[in-house]
């Protein structure tokens, strides 16, 4: 009889089963690295895009940086000048301002009228003096009022005294002053 032996056929089959079993698990896993170096080497390119995005955003910031302190230097020079035409502005002012106003007094004088006193200090004016009648102070009072800079011309006293046989009035007189307005003075 003759005997034939199956097992090695069983045995090829198997070794060939596991050998594709192998080969599919070597292409799967293949597969999966291939896609795991795609998804690696894609986020790397995101990766440099936004580095490059960010070394550019940077330079930006850098770049106004130097222009944002270049324009407060210019606002600091510019509030220097404002503050410099300020001070010209009113040292100006102050330099005309009392010629104009002492010219604009001797001019208001009415006849039989002396001036005393004259005092100034922060726009207020406090004149005294003497007339030889009330109709002269009220003359004297209403020039006033016509001169540009004097504003609010007030008698505050006005009072009888005898000087050499003769009967005069003293009187004091307030008004505000106002030389015109000065530019605006510059913030600090």
């Amino acid at each position: 009889m003759i005997r034939i032996n199956l097992l090695p056929v069983r045995a090829l089959k198997k070794k060939k089963s596991i050998r594709q079993i192998l080969s599919v698990i070597v292409l799967s896993l293949g597969m999966v690295v291939l896609i795991i170096v795609f998804f690696q080497l894609s986020l790397s390119n995101r990766i440099g895009k936004i580095e490059a995005q960010i070394a550019a955003y940077n330079g930006e910031i850098k770049r106004l940086r130097v222009e944002t302190k270049e324009v407060s230097k210019y606002k600091s020079e510019k509030e220097a000048l404002q503050q410099r035409i300020y001070i010209i502005s009113s040292l100006q002012r102050a330099r005309t301002g009392p010629v104009h106003l002492l010219d604009d007094l001797t001019v208001s004088l009415p006849g039989k009228l002396w001036l005393t006193s004259l005092k100034e200090k922060d726009g207020k004016m406090e004149l005294k003096g003497t007339a030889m009648d009330n109709e002269t102070i009220a003359k004297f009072m209403s020039n006033l009022e016509k001169v540009e800079i004097i504003k609010n011309v007030e008698l505050v006293i006005s009072q009888q005294t005898e000087t050499k046989d003769l009967k005069l009035k003293e009187f004091t007189l307030t008004c505000q002053l106002s030389y015109g307005a000065l530019p605006s003075r510059p913030a600090s």
